[in-house]
């Protein structure tokens, strides 16, 4: 009976795990950087809010790292999670959000993930919390991401993502809108590649480069400012990188 009482008592809880638990298992998966505030609901059926969070490292041991207040993203997740498959580890789950036409199915097995298409819209977000170097130019845009059938394995990222951000603008300028801009990432195993380009705008960016999971990203690109408001987004380009003649060189992580 005492058994019997005590598998009764842990299936209550396993069916009953608040939707807090889902934000352990989130900021494991990504090290920190993206976290779930306001979650409702359980483990297996919820909702919430996802925060891109800034990661302060003590003494460079990422053990050692503590994660302070991020970016929350505009809209609700909703998550459903079927909860048999994981009794031989595979995972069977659908996301939603506000944005989304429809779901996106997540499934895979132990150390993988794989995502079926969709894409993502946010109204104009202040991305000056996620740390160096946004924390310096404080800018703000609209984002949408998108993305083809992606996997995600041991630090392994198989697959194409687009961010476009739409009307950016940053509190060092008057200038607005800066411009629009489209960042492409295509993975093809343990490193990623990065290309940026100008969809349109006064504010030109152009740049390309990589990221894996042990020394995140490194990035250059090339800013230049073109039409009537060159002349004011001088002292900008100032605050971006190193001056090459009328061109600013960006690095991040080089």
């Amino acid at each position: 009976m005492a058994v019997c009482g005590l598998l009764a008592a842990v299936s209550v809880v396993l069916t009953q795990a608040p939707a807090s638990f889902a934000d352990l298992a989130l900021a494991r998966a990504t090290q920190g950087r993206v976290r779930l505030a306001e979650a409702a609901g359980t483990v297996w059926q919820g909702r919430g809010r996802i925060v891109l969070a800034d990661v302060v490292e003590a003494g460079g041991e990422r053990a050692a790292t503590a994660t302070v207040p991020g970016v929350v993203l505009p809209g609700t997740f909703g998550w459903r999670v079927s909860a048999w498959p994981l009794l031989v580890g595979v995972l069977d789950a659908r996301v939603e959000h506000d944005s989304m036409r429809e779901p996106v199915l997540l499934t895979g097995r132990i150390g993988e993930l794989r995502a079926t298409p969709g894409s993502l819209s946010f109204p104009p977000v202040a991305l000056d919390r996620l740390g160096s170097p946004w924390n310096t130019i404080r800018p703000t845009g609209a984002l949408t991401l998108s993305w083809d059938s992606v996997t995600l394995r041991s630090g392994r990222f198989d697959g194409r993502a687009t961010i476009e951000l739409q009307q950016a603008a940053s509190a060092l300028t008057p200038v607005r809108p800066l411009g629009a801009y489209r960042i492409e990432v295509v993975g093809s195993g343990a490193q990623a590649q990065v290309r940026m380009n100008t969809l349109s705008g006064p504010l030109r960016l152009e740049g390309s480069g990589s990221w894996d999971a042990r020394s995140g990203l490194r990035f250059t690109a090339e800013a230049l400012a073109e039409g009537p408001e060159r002349v004011r987004l001088q002292s900008l380009l100032g605050l971006l990188g190193r001056r090459d003649g009328e061109r600013t060189i960006i690095k991040i992580g080089a």
